[in-house]
């Protein structure tokens, strides 16, 4: 069946999908007259909203303070919604659409990420969305005042994570360690929200999969070719192309020189044949997997 991509930017499949629902629940909210009022009771309490007639408008409004990279603005729009979802009512599930229809492009795009031979597309979009609705309602604002959107995305990939059982463990680091790891940056080094949930859910998935050397948050902090390495291994461990192990094994060979124990494969007598055998498989599965699929991922 054909594919249109609806104005959330996912791709609609069956009249019954996540996305279409999605879409269609959006469309009634924007004609709904009930909505229309939600807003302007908004317009009239805050100077924020004074611009906007109706949900599309605060929709357009958070699109384009994060187009222009106004995160104080996005994230004091984000606030404001926030504040509103708990509230009830219809002014609640308004703000609560609103919050969750401006992530969903976000929330189709870690859909995609989280699919398996055994979980397609619907499967995954499905369970993010429920996730994203969840992590919306329960956003702890007081604590995490700023990066809101990062924020929300990382808690409703760790959500999603747990749901689809991709966790290895049972324990997988807070995504409040994660952020505290990755934002101890100088004073005017912040990061753009998108390029700060990439290295957020990258320290994430290193920690799980037990890839990390000594220095490696500060690797994923700079984003060195180091990094760069973790990213790739991590989604060949998620797509199937490597084990745990052996994306281990690749993980601890190829860091700096400085931080390594001394042991080389050739110090290690029979051992060091077992490692350098098993890392040339691992080395060769890498370079025959798909990496286009690894770009469009990335």
């Amino acid at each position: 069946m054909a594919h249109r991509l609806t104005s959330a930017g996912t791709e609609s499949g069956p009249y019954d999908s996540t996305d279409m629902r999605m879409h269609h629940a959006w469309l009634q909210m924007c004609e709904d007259p009930r909505a229309e009022a939600v807003v302007a009771g908004w317009a009239a309490e805050m100077e924020l909203f004074s611009d906007c007639t109706g949900t599309g408008d605060v929709l357009q409004l958070l699109n384009e303070l994060y187009r222009v990279g106004n995160w104080t603005g996005h994230d004091a729009l984000l606030t404001a919604l926030l504040e509103r979802v708990p509230r009830g009512g219809y002014d609640g599930e308004v703000a609560w659409l609103v919050t969750v229809r401006a992530l969903l492009p976000k929330a189709a795009r870690m859909a995609r990420s989280q699919t398996r031979p055994s979980i397609d597309f619907e499967e995954a979009f499905s369970v993010v969305v429920g996730a994203l609705f969840e992590v919306v309602r329960t956003y702890p604002l007081e604590r995490c005042p700023r990066n809101i959107y990062a924020g929300l995305a990382l808690r409703t990939l760790t959500l999603t994570r747990q749901t689809l059982g991709h966790l290895l463990d049972g324990a997988p680091l807070p995504p409040d360690e994660v952020a505290e790891i990755v934002d101890s940056r100088p004073a005017g080094h912040e990061l753009e929200p998108e390029e700060r949930f990439e290295r957020l859910s990258l320290l994430m998935d290193a920690t799980e999969l037990q890839l990390l050397s000594e220095d490696d948050h500060e690797h994923i902090r700079s984003h060195t070719a180091r990094a760069e390495l973790l990213h790739l291994v991590v989604w060949a461990v998620r797509t199937g192309v490597l084990r745990p192990d052996e994306a281990q094994l690749l993980a601890g060979y190829y860091v700096d020189a400085d931080s390594r124990d001394g042991r080389t494969p050739r110090s290690m007598g029979s051992d060091g044949d077992r490692v350098r055998k098993a890392r040339s498989r691992a080395v060769s599965r890498l370079r025959a997997a798909d990496h286009d699929a690894y770009w469009l991922a990335a």
